[in-house]
């Protein structure tokens, strides 16, 4: 039987449970995916800004690596002092002067969603075998158009270039998600809202649905753990699913 909570003391949650955000000052929420790199060190969260029927109707509804819309941080990403909340919307045409190319000022940046209350994840493999890997997104849940958006799915796929290289979400060992309040969060000293493991082994799946984000009828949010997994990557996700 699924558990309810309420976003105050640590949770050990299990895949089915739900944390309610009942305190104001739990704005901007922080997901976290770890898994052991090993094996698989390259997987990439994403996430789907979801309309009453469930499916997204704009590009900027998908938040991943390549989304066109772009956050610039105000430190850079291998700052003592990055915070990947304060920054700007950012454009090429505005800022690329800064950079050689498209490509070097989009990986400066940061996935944005059209109404700026999801700002994706930077790639953060690990550079050493057997390692942990992450990624991390910030959920701002007061800039959420609820006019336009009902729900929020968060989704870790297995990277375009691994899938072509025979990998699976099963070869991500001991993937753990994790929550946050990222108003007040210490990298060195992290305090959780909740916790849980994926433990099941997803044979031949490459992207998984791990969280779902949605404003209940009490106009409060709610998020849902789940594993919802499927055989295809992104373009699956948004092309047969939402």
């Amino acid at each position: 039987m699924a558990n309810i909570f309420n976003a105050g003391d640590f949770e050990k949650m299990s895949v089915g449970d739900m944390l309610i955000f009942d305190k104001p000052e739990l704005s901007n929420i922080r997901v976290d995916l770890t898994w052991d790199g090993s094996k698989l060190d390259d997987l990439d969260l994403c996430a789907f800004l979801l309309a009453k029927d469930g499916k997204i109707h704009e590009r900027v509804d998908l938040v991943y690596f390549r989304s066109e819309r772009r956050w610039l941080t105000d430190e850079p990403f291998d700052s003592p002092n990055f915070n990947p909340l304060k920054g700007k919307v950012s454009t090429f045409d505005r800022d690329g002067n800064n950079y050689k190319n498209f490509k070097q000022w989009q990986e400066a940046t940061l996935p944005l969603s059209g109404d700026d209350s999801v700002i994706g994840s930077w790639d953060d493999m690990s550079e050493d075998e057997g390692t942990e890997c992450g990624e991390t997104m910030h959920i701002k849940l007061d800039d959420v158009d609820t006019r336009k958006y009902t729900s929020i799915i968060v989704a870790a796929v297995v990277s375009e270039a691994a899938i072509k290289g025979g990998y699976t979400f099963s070869d991500a060992k001991n993937p753990i998600v994790t929550i946050a309040d990222a108003d007040n969060f210490d990298e060195e000293k992290p305090v959780y809202l909740a916790e849980y493991a994926l433990n099941q082994d997803f044979p031949g799946k490459c992207s998984v649905c791990v969280g779902k984000f949605e404003l209940g009828k009490d106009q409060l949010w709610h998020f849902e753990a789940i594993a919802d997994a499927f055989s295809g990557g992104m373009a699956y996700l948004a092309q047969n699913v939402f």
